[in-house]
């Protein structure tokens, strides 16, 4: 082999004139073969380079044509033989795919000499080569193809070399022959591939497009010719100049034709009109429906293709620019289709980490890119339709591009949203272009794991993409990832970037409005990808950064040029490498600003586009008023800007872009829905709070230019709207609490009040007092919640201060709703659905009443009567006040709330009131005929009434334990010393948890010394108290029913819902200052208290409205106690299924035989012998009853343990039956009756709480009366 390298020029001469002279066919077809074993022994070798100079440097055709035989046709002839299916040389066909590079470079270079030696390169592409040369060129391309898609397999290396060397093959043969010829071999090559490929295949199918995409001429041959626009003026890209010269000469080339519609769509005209583009766009859209390593490999060959144009030399011009993204448009459509894959399920809190891949990744892009710091807008008409274009603007296009092809630059200085300002010193690279070079030489190929299944080769032409269509339903895989995601919105950003004006324009007016709607709803995803995080982020998204190692590295030179970062697209390798990261601070500090440039960049784009959308369709905004769906997105997108947060230099840019919205849109604003208006008023006072002074002054004059277009619109009348509107915004920014300055927005105020007292033309009208009068209002509202600072870790103070806010504002619908939702926020925080749930309700009951002053529906908030009774109390007083007439409620809202409410109480375990809520839906949606709707409302009736059944089987719902709270000492509790509060609290809580919360709480108030607690429950005098403490007594309290009352609420829920009494019991002694004594002594002082609303409410704590005590003598204490012995049995007894142990502990201790204890003992004290004389009949005979009714609930429960029990606890059980024996026996002897077992001589009697009270007031029962 070594003579043969040695001698190789000439050898291969040689060879290629030896099948240029002979005649014979087997001659040439032999040469062939020895020519592919000479060329895999050199491989073998390892000598390639030698094989690339023979071709660049050795081989000239002229040299070697005999008899007008050309090198070129008749190796084409010879390798048509080679790659017959015929052939059974395999291992010759291998060799040859393996480096087929080398003779498709020889018959291009054979074919490029003949022309131009013979001067057909002057002819027409479709006279330069015979007939007979194309179809063997055909014939070549065919044979080839299966062999690369049946092969790919066991032969990975070699059909991919074999598919990059067909595409540089035809590539250049794009440059040499007919176009159309060409063009019909690529459709050929890739009708072969199919939808349900491989991942492989996939592969093979990309970069061979790659390849031919990045032809030199691919602009030309896309046939960049426009059809006429039906939009007329001056445009950005039609100013004067260079630019308007560039312009003039590609219009010339214009075709007039009236139908254009098929430039926006990627239609079948679309594609034969430019027909690579529009192979590549097919192929990409049908890719996006695939798994994330295709689609990866899909986007990373459209985004390097876009990357190309940006730094072509050839096209810079803003005009060749346009015409090249013009030639994108349909792309759009293909992402609008796909938008619902461009939504992360969780958005990553920072960038990906950047990966080391073969093509250009947009991390690696965002890393190199830097744009100037100081950016203006490209398009003047956001602010200034009529403006020219600043010069500064040519630095943005250039950044915009560095961000597409990685070229990075930096700029000194740049100011952050967060106060921050960071500078840099380095010089900005230069403009590089994108060099191509030809990679026709083997590349080497990652091994293959082998796991792949691999189909079987199917040659059928493969399924076209359907023609676009807004409602074509797209099967999608899986979610995009955040890579995936910013390559195709970098692409998207790209093209409307540079796209002409009115081709945009036109865009829109031939889309439909759920089209438009996507378009800004992904434009709107650009600000929110792109967003700033903030170099903390970036640390935590790199660890190797903060590495004490990296902390010793010398300092970062400044990055180097594109073009020493990377290698061409195609290299001699065929690998794309680029430089390691450094690991310094410098280099983290780079990051940051490269990614704030970015997201600076991203943000004027948007800007562009909306004052575009803006300034050319301002009818379809202002259609009803403004109150559509358009302007409601165009407006969400205007204040994202605001909420994802930007640089200081792009708010300028944006509060530029307001202010021209403000008077544009007056209608919208201040005559239709009063959504827009808030929302505007919410965001810019929050910028009236920005650290930044800057942005604080910027905010200032944009609210005050609201004011005053609010007071124009009105003919110089009120600004009723931006009134109240700022209130709710105030208050809503207030209802949490957290993150105000006070000062700062009070510093804002100032500055709003001063433009208002400076403005000449306003002197002479109420304006000045009105805005003076409104400034007052919010400082009022701003010291209101001065309180809630103070108070915001005290969970119910800070709810009972909103709640003062909120009843303020009773007869302001909007504002009052505003603090009902800031308390609903707080109570959902700590887990208070009931109380969360009533505040929704509340809400719902306003808007109800609202709507019934409208006369739009007929009930009003007494209609929630039966949901609680606290809502008419409240709701009711809704007045009519300027306000009023601001506010926009509907059915839809009152919907919206009362499905909230729903939720709340499922979470809350209210599921009794579901029902209740659903009789003021269901009517609404029957009225609409929304079945599906109320097919949803059944179904989640059906699973409340299914909770109900088991919480009632298995009684394990607890819906919460109230204590009565009572705070004493003025000179720390101020106006709440000496008032009582019932505190609600959830579950379980015992006496203990609540006292300690308390304790706690008020200690970090207070100071641990001065808190004292009171445990008892005893009357406490004020007096009695020292001064220099805080004392806090906390009772526990049960709900207390009236007789009324017990009958209307069975359940357990009734009993525990809308509750407004409560009581607790304090035992005494009638002549002792003892607590307990003897049952004959004991007495009992019951307090009743009386809440201001009931429970469940809006709040946790009600304060008591009234207090009443009663005094049970100790037969009536007897009474009670019996009394409640008998509830206990009767509930155990009817529980289902049973509690075994449970039962037995409350027979032993009701039936054991004591009789100094237990029911034994209040009847020695009150029944034995001559005692009941002491007594008042009525009560002896109500005692005796409760003892009959006692007998029997024990025996019933003694009945049902012999059943329950197992043989091991029979001697438990009669040891049980005969203390019960003994207890009938003992109580028969003191009621003078004897009590039987049988059922006929016990009367029975549901027991019921009402009893109770029946026999402590003395009231005969039917049964004591016939006793």
């Amino acid at each position: 082999m070594s003579t043969i390298i040695h001698f190789l020029p000439t050898l291969l001469n040689e060879l290629f004139n030896l099948i240029v002279i002979t005649s014979n066919e087997d001659v040439a077809l032999n040469t062939v073969r020895v020519l592919i074993h000479i060329v895999h022994g050199v491989h073998e070798a390892g000598k390639n380079d030698i094989l690339h100079s023979y071709v660049q440097y050795v081989f000239k055709t002229q040299d070697l044509t005999v008899r007008k035989r050309v090198v070129h046709e008749e190796l084409v002839k010879s390798l048509n033989i080679v790659l017959k299916p015929a052939n059974t040389d395999f291992l010759m066909i291998n060799k040859f795919l393996r480096h087929s590079w080398f003779f498709f470079q020889i018959i291009n270079k054979s074919a490029a000499q003949h022309l131009l030696s013979t001067e057909r390169i002057k002819m027409l592409r479709q006279e330069r080569f015979p007939a007979d040369y194309q179809l063997c060129i055909k014939s070549l391309v065919e044979g080839l193809v299966p062999h690369i898609l049946q092969k790919h397999k066991e032969l990975p290396i070699e059909t991919k070399q074999a598919n990059i060397s067909l595409a540089f093959f035809l590539k250049k043969c794009l440059s040499l022959m007919d176009r159309g010829f060409v063009f019909k071999l690529i459709k050929s090559y890739l009708e072969k591939f199919v939808p349900n490929d491989i991942k492989t295949l996939h592969e093979y199918k990309f970069e061979f497009l790659e390849i031919i995409c990045f032809h030199e001429h691919f602009i030309a041959l896309n046939l960049p010719i426009m059809r006429s626009i039906g939009i007329h003026g001056q445009t950005k890209n039609m100013k004067g100049g260079a630019a308007s010269l560039q312009y003039q000469w590609m219009s010339r080339h214009w075709s007039l034709l009236k139908n254009f519609e098929h430039e926006y769509r990627l239609s079948d005209e679309f594609c034969r009109h430019h027909f690579l583009l529009g192979t590549l766009l097919q192929e990409i859209r049908a890719s996006l429906c695939e798994v994330h390593d295709i689609r990866q490999t899909a986007i990373s060959v459209f985004k390097n293709l876009l990357a190309k144009h940006a730094f072509d030399d050839r096209y810079q011009g803003k005009a060749y620019q346009a015409r090249i993204a013009s030639l994108y448009l349909p792309f759009i459509s293909i992402l609008i289709e796909n938008y619902s894959s461009l939504h992360l399920k969780t958005p990553p809190a920072t960038p990906p980490a950047v990966k080391k891949v073969e093509k250009i990744s947009t991390s690696k892009i965002t890393e190199h890119f830097s744009n100037p710091v100081t950016p203006v807008l490209a398009r003047r008409s956001t602010v200034e339709p009529t403006g020219s274009l600043p010069a500064s603007a040519r630095n943005r296009d250039s950044s915009f591009l560095g961000l597409i092809a990685g070229q990075a630059q930096t700029q000194p200085t740049v100011t952050f949203a967060n106060g921050s300002c960071t500078s840099i010193d380095s010089n900005a690279s230069n403009p590089s272009t994108l060099s191509e070079r030809s990679k026709e030489s083997e590349i080497h190929v990652r091994e293959k794991d082998g796991t792949e299944s691999l189909d079987d080769y199917k040659c059928h032409a493969r399924s076209h993409s359907l023609p676009f269509s807004s409602s074509s339903s797209v099967l999608h895989f899986d979610k995009m990832d955040s890579v995936e995601i910013k390559d195709l919105l970098v692409c998207f950003l790209y093209i409307i970037k540079h796209v002409n004006e009115e081709l945009l324009i036109g865009w829109w007016q031939h889309c439909s409005e759920y089209d438009i709607l996507d378009f800004f709803q992904i434009l709107e995803l650009c600000l929110h990808q792109f967003k700033y995080m903030g170099k903390k982020n970036i640390k935590n998204q790199h660890p190797a950064m903060c590495q004490p190692k990296s902390m010793t590295l010398p300092a970062r030179t400044p990055p180097p040029s594109f073009a020493q970062r990377c290698n061409s697209t195609y290299s001699e390798a065929g690998t794309h490498t680029v430089s390691p990261l450094s690991s310094s601070d410098a280099d983290t500090f780079y990051r940051a600003l490269l990614e704030a440039n970015m997201a600076t960049e991203v943000g004027l784009i948007a800007l562009d586009v909306l004052g575009l959308y803006c300034l050319h369709l301002k009818e379809q905004l202002l259609y009803k008023d403004g109150d559509n769906l358009l302007m409601k997105k165009i407006f969400d997108i205007y204040l994202s800007f605001l909420q994802v947060g930007q640089s200081e230099k792009m708010f300028k840019h944006l509060f530029a872009a307001l202010r021209a919205f403000i008077n544009k849109f007056t209608i919208a604003l201040f005559q239709g829905n009063a959504l827009l208006c808030g929302k505007l008023c919410f965001e810019l006072l929050r910028c009236c709070n920005s650290k930044l002074q800057t942005v604080r002054n910027e905010a200032c004059a944009l609210l005050y230019l609201l004011m005053r277009s609010n007071f124009e619109f009105s003919k110089r009348k009120e600004l009723t709207r931006v009134h109240l509107q700022l209130i709710v915004s105030v208050s809503r920014l207030l209802g949490d609490v957290v993150g105000l300055n006070n000062a700062r927005l009070q510093e804002s105020l100032s500055v709003i009040n001063n433009y208002a007292n400076s403005d000449k033309a306003m002197q002479n009208t109420v304006f000045p007092s009105e805005v003076k009068d409104l400034t007052k209002r919010i400082r009022t509202v701003l010291m209101a919640t001065m309180q809630m600072k103070e108070h915001e870790n005290d969970p119910e103070m800070l709810v009972d201060l909103q709640h003062q806010l909120a009843n303020s504002y009773a007869s302001t619908p909007a504002l009052r709703k505003t603090w009902l939702e800031s308390m609903a926020r707080n109570h959902l925080k700590n887990g208070d659905y009931s109380e969360a749930a009533h505040c929704y309700i509340h809400i719902a009951a306003m808007e109800a009443e609202y709507l019934k002053q409208k006369c739009i529906i007929s009930d009003g908030c007494s209609a929630f009567k039966p949901i609680s009774s606290n809502v008419e109390q409240d709701e009711s007083n809704l007045k009519e006040d300027a306000g009023v007439h601001d506010i926009q409620y509907s059915q839809e809202t009152l919907l919206k709330n009362l499905e909230i409410c729903v939720k709340m109480l499922e979470q809350a375990e209210r599921y009794e009131v579901m029902p209740e809520v659903y009789k003021l839906i269901l009517p609404i949606y029957e009225e609409q005929r929304n079945y599906e709707a109320l097919l949803m409302c059944y179904k989640t009736l059906h699973s409340a009434y299914a909770k109900i059944v088991d919480v009632n089987r298995t009684g394990r719902r607890l819906l919460g334990k109230y204590y009565r709270v009572a705070f004493f000492g003025a000179s720390y509790f101020v106006e709440e010393a000496g008032k009582e509060y019932i505190y609600k609290e959830p579950k379980v809580t015992s006496l203990a948890e609540i006292s300690e919360r308390l304790y706690h709480l008020f200690c970090e108030k207070f100071g641990k010394d001065a808190v004292r607690m009171i445990m008892d429950s005893n009357k406490v005098n004020p007096k009695d108290l020292e001064s220099k403490y805080a004392y806090i007594q906390v009772t526990h309290v049960v709900p207390y029913f009236d007789e009324d009352e017990l009958r209307s609420r069975p359940t357990e829920f009734e009993r525990s819902n809308n509750l407004r009494r409560f009581m607790f019991e304090t035992p005494f002694t009638v002549d002792s200052n003892k607590v307990r004594g003897l049952p004959e002594e004991q007495c009992k002082r019951r307090t009743i208290l009386t809440t201001l609303y009931s429970f469940p409410y809006v709040k946790k704590r009600i304060p008591v409205f009234s207090k009443s005590v009663q005094v049970l003598s100790p037969i009536e204490v007897a009474i009670d106690e019996m009394l409640s012995r008998i509830n206990e049995l009767e509930e155990v007894v009817t529980l289902q299924p049973t509690d075994l142990k449970k039962l037995q502990l409350k027979l032993q201790g009701s039936i054991s035989v004591q009789v100094n204890a237990g029911p034994l003992a209040y009847a020695n004290a009150f029944l034995e012998g001559k005692r009941p004389e002491k007594y008042p009949t009525d009560k002896i005979m109500s005692l005796k009853e409760v003892y009959r009714r006692f007998i029997k609930i024990s025996r019933e429960a003694l009945e049902l343990n012999g059943r329950l029990i197992t043989s091991d606890q029979y001697e438990y059980h009669m040891s049980l039956k005969k203390n019960f024996q003994e207890l009938v026996d003992s109580l028969s002897g003191m009621l003078h009756e004897k009590l039987y077992y049988q059922e006929k001589d016990v009367l029975c009697l549901k027991r019921t709480s009402l009893d109770v009270f029946n026999y402590i007031s003395g009231s005969p029962s039917p049964s004591s009366s016939n006793a």
